[in-house]
């Protein structure tokens, strides 16, 4: 499926309004082809992305070779389904705008996992991210078998909190100062889905 593009913001709306998926992107699993993609992703929004970090990464994450060894971890690590991570691309050219990846995955009675989430700073506000997020949640709850996914957002996050429910995110509560950032401790705003929720609003 090609990209569309629109001359007037108006044809958009009105193909929304009348129920058309525009869908600008895909996802998919890093190769280690991909690993010059991410340097160059990576460096473009450090400051960016890292204000959300608890853990900062270290100066060889900026380096080609760092980002080629954390591709091998990811694949690594996702053949023991310990964590997973999906390049986000755009299908008009290919080009990587960001990620969206899965931690804490806990199998057995549990059954969940939590996702976070991050786009290039030319491509927010456009929707991409929800569409990226959409497109994983079918991977984890069809294709991994998930029942309950989770999100966590400091509350002056707004944009990411305003993704997760546009997508149908349950706001569920507040664990507070629950991580060390940036130097102080920061409270967090704990967000879930659960299968039946997203095969009902699908």
């Amino acid at each position: 499926m090609r990209a569309i593009h629109f001359k007037r913001s108006n044809e958009y709306a009105l193909l929304r309004q009348r129920g058309v998926s525009i869908i600008e992107i895909y996802v998919r699993p890093y190769h280690i082809e991909d690993a010059e993609a991410l340097l160059a992703c990576a460096v473009k929004n450090k400051s960016r992305w890292e204000r959300w970090m608890p853990i900062k990464p270290d100066a060889e994450s900026y380096t080609l070779g760092g980002q080629q060894a954390r591709i091998l971890e990811i694949m690594e690590r996702s053949s023991k389904d310990e964590h997973h991570a999906f390049g986000i691309f755009l299908k008009e050219d290919d080009s990587l705008i960001g990620e969206v990846s899965v931690s804490f995955v806990m199998r057995g009675p549990a059954e969940t996992c939590m996702i976070g989430y991050q786009i290039d700073a030319d491509h927010g506000g456009r929707g991409l991210m929800a569409q990226a997020i959409r497109l994983v949640l079918q991977i984890l709850f069809d294709g991994l078998g998930f029942h309950r996914i989770r999100a966590e957002v400091m509350p002056e996050n707004l944009p990411s909190a305003r993704v997760l429910e546009k997508i149908g995110f349950v706001r569920e509560g507040l664990a507070r100062k629950s991580l060390y950032i940036n130097g102080d401790w920061e409270d967090f705003v704990l967000f879930a889905l659960l299968k039946e929720e997203y095969e009902w609003r699908r």
